[in-house]
């Protein structure tokens, strides 16, 4: 059984990945001081884990303690999850493809991998993410903006008159009291962008795009936006699931080698079935991590309906096979999701 955790800035959201298939998510508040405490308080029955895989924007003091913690409880090294230039289909606009969030990263991965059109990804977190994906995989950068907690603290660290009590406030429209200006203020300021660049991207993409949301204000922001949005709540995990299912590729590739090795050894012909089975795990590893070739030998196809037969053989297919024993419905079954035509 793996563990994939998703630490943020303010929260922490983990679930486990056994069979290849990924459990329903939980969620913990993150402590400005520390994680450690949090971690015993929710794994602390938890056994049976032989890797963990994280993404992470929380900083190296964090990563340094759930380093500790797990080595201490399970004798684990976390793998961190980093951007990379090409992986699973995506490639990397940033010049410097490390710099790109790797939470941004994960999203753009798990969004690629059952879109056949253009992808937008809005993550309403602390701060507010846009990116998007072409159908070939291509990120094509996005933007940052401030999100609904920074806008309100904002307000109330720069204004004098204003409290804290945003929280026992209540949304109305037309508000008639400060906290609630505030909460109507900024939700709409959020709402109003959002909009505004859902129907840009539309236009350039000739209505050949879908929007995806997530984060934790996803829910309250939602409501609000005049057009339809699918909501995927996990899609970071998704994302990093795609790295814990790709070591376990790995290691029956290997199995399958030494395997090889062990028949060629019982008839005496160890050295070349073992020169043969190195070199097929080698093209099969080679074969897992750059699939992107495949991509690129798509977008040369410029003709509408040949790139349409080509998407058939899409990357997306080969990695999706990986996802077998997950259910369409925990993809489209636990979200609501309408595409725009």
């Amino acid at each position: 059984m793996k563990l994939l955790i998703d630490i943020g800035n303010t929260r922490v959201k983990f679930a486990f990945l056994e069979s290849g298939r990924l459990a329903d998510s939980q969620t913990f508040a993150r402590s400005k001081t520390g994680i450690k405490a949090s971690l015993n308080s929710h794994f602390k029955g938890v056994e049976g884990i032989e890797s963990i895989f994280v993404s992470n924007v929380a900083g190296d003091k964090i990563a340094t303690q759930l380093t500790e913690w797990a080595e201490k409880k399970w004798q684990i090294t976390p793998t961190f999850v980093v951007s990379e230039k090409k992986r699973f289909g995506v490639t990397n606009a940033y010049a410097e493809p490390e710099v790109l969030g790797v939470d941004r990263w994960l999203s753009l991965i798990a969004a690629r991998q059952h879109a056949r059109m253009a992808t937008c990804i809005i993550d309403c977190g602390t701060a507010i993410t846009v990116d998007i994906v072409t159908k070939y995989g291509l990120h094509q950068g996005g933007m940052i903006l401030p999100g609904l907690n920074l806008m309100r603290d904002s307000l109330i660290s720069g204004t004098s008159d204003l409290t804290d009590t945003l929280a026992e406030s209540e949304f109305k429209t037309l508000a008639v009291n400060t906290q609630s200006a505030i909460q109507t203020g900024t939700l709409y300021t959020v709402t109003a962008t959002i909009d505004r660049l859902m129907s840009d991207l539309k236009e350039q993409f000739k209505n050949r795009i879908r929007f995806i949301i997530t984060g934790g204000d996803a829910e309250t922001i939602r409501p609000i936006l005049p057009m339809n949005i699918a909501h995927y709540p996990d899609i970071v995990l998704k994302g990093l699931a795609y790295y814990a299912r790709q070591g376990e590729k790995r290691a029956r590739y290997l199995a399958a080698a030494n395997a090889d090795s062990a028949n060629a050894e019982s008839e005496g012909d160890t050295e070349a079935v073992n020169d043969d089975a190195t070199d097929n795990v080698a093209a099969a590893l080679v074969n897992e991590a750059d699939t992107t070739n495949i991509t690129e030998t798509v977008e040369v196809i410029e003709t509408t309906d040949v790139t349409e037969a080509v998407e058939v053989i899409e990357t997306a297919d080969i990695i999706e096979t990986a996802d077998a024993n997950e259910s369409s419905d925990e993809i489209n079954g636990n979200v609501e999701e309408k595409t725009e035509a």
